[in-house]
């Protein structure tokens, strides 16, 4: 639709087609949804046996589910729980506010455990190819899982991510994460990382950092040498961001770096013979994991922090503090797959509320369940 101005504003005086500027005209477009629901009607006959006399009812047709829901109500219901974090109520109510939909609390609450299983196939070929990545990064953070503390577990790359919730924060839960250690594993100074080899452990500077501070607000040498941290990090930091810009090849990375890491080192002797005990801990743990703090120089893909992590794992914290955790081993399922799959669908530019649709439908069809991954990757 084309519209003329009539009036110029300014003057009032008259506009028509013969004061159009040739080639100028703004674009304003205007977008809207229409939200009507498709409902579908199957009539089933009932038949009673002449021969026996007992009743039955004819089968719904293939690929007909035989829950009041459709494939693609119940993946939107899905979305709306794992990723938009709506409790069962409201999720109620912005059905039938957008839609016209009516369901009871209970048919959305029955669709994650439906979530949970359909969706099982695709995260372990995810949790697989992440145990192969030649680069990845794990992380941990506090859960409540039948009213008790729990950990909710990640590993992740650019591929996609893993999740699982335990009871414990120990070597056991990473390895029920991790089963087999391949490629360069980024992590914070948590001890149950140490089984990592040293060469292929990177840990994070950016923790590293906080240590620092805490040391510049300390008094005296404490407080000198946590500048000198400081100051030894931004260094390294610059170094490694001329490298990220392409300043800078993996070989004049090194070559700069060597200063930087004779400095840090020097620093860190100085620290763990420091008579304050924070300051002495912090140079005694640099030098116990030395090797650990630089593999980013020699490995591609790998980077000085765990920030991918930290930011892979923020949403599921944010999840805890609306829904206060899990209450059963069902409910743990369908908060750690939908995790995985919100962030792996998103690494691999998949359209969830499609490929979820997908997931229902191969409930209930002769069809093959959707992967998340490429084919080569699996």
């Amino acid at each position: 639709m084309h519209k003329l101005q009539e009036q110029c504003p300014h003057c009032k005086a008259a506009l028509d087609e013969t004061t159009i500027v040739e080639g100028k005209q703004q674009l304003h477009q205007v977008t809207e949804v229409v939200s009507k629901p498709l409902v579908q009607n199957y009539f089933l006959a009932q038949h009673k046996c002449g021969n026996c006399g007992k009743k039955s009812r004819a089968a719904l047709p293939p690929g007909v589910p035989p829950t009041a829901a459709g494939p693609r109500l119940q993946a939107i219901i899905t979305m709306l729980i794992a990723q938009c974090h709506l409790s069962r109520a409201d999720v109620k109510e912005a059905l039938a506010q957008m839609f016209g939909v009516h369901l009871s609390v209970g048919a959305i609450h029955n669709v994650t455990p439906r979530a949970a299983v359909g969706v099982k196939p695709a995260i372990d070929e995810v949790a697989r190819a992440l145990v192969e990545a030649a680069t990845k990064h794990c992380d941990e953070t506090g859960w409540r899982h039948c009213n008790k503390r729990a950990w909710l577990w990640v590993v992740c790359s650019q591929l996609g991510a893993y999740f699982h919730i335990d009871e414990r924060r120990n070597r056991e839960a990473f390895g029920k994460l991790l089963p087999e250690l391949h490629g360069v594993i980024h992590t914070d100074r948590w001890g149950v990382y140490d089984i990592i080899d040293a060469l292929l452990h990177q840990l994070c500077h950016a923790h590293l950092r906080r240590d620092m501070q805490a040391l510049v607000e300390l008094k005296g040498t404490g407080s000198e040498l946590g500048t000198a941290f400081l100051a030894a990090s931004d260094a390294m930091f610059h170094v490694w961001h001329r490298f990220k810009a392409g300043e800078l090849d993996r070989a004049q990375m090194q070559a700069e770096m060597a200063p930087v890491q004779t400095n840090w080192r020097a620093l860190a002797v100085l620290a763990a013979a420091h008579d304050h005990k924070k300051v002495r801990a912090l140079g005694r743990d640099l030098l116990k994991q030395w090797d650990s703090l630089w593999p980013f120089l020699h490995h591609d893909g790998a980077e000085p922090t765990n920030n991918h992590g930290e930011r892979t794992i923020r949403p599921s914290v944010l999840l805890r503090k609306t829904n206060g955790g899990t209450h059963c081993e069902t409910g743990a399922d369908f908060v750690a797959r939908m995790q995985s799959v919100i962030v792996t669908a998103k690494c691999q530019g998949v359209r969830l509320v499609d490929w979820l649709t997908g997931v229902f439908e191969a409930l209930w069809a002769p069809m093959p369940l959707p992967m998340l991954l490429p084919r080569a990757s699996g």
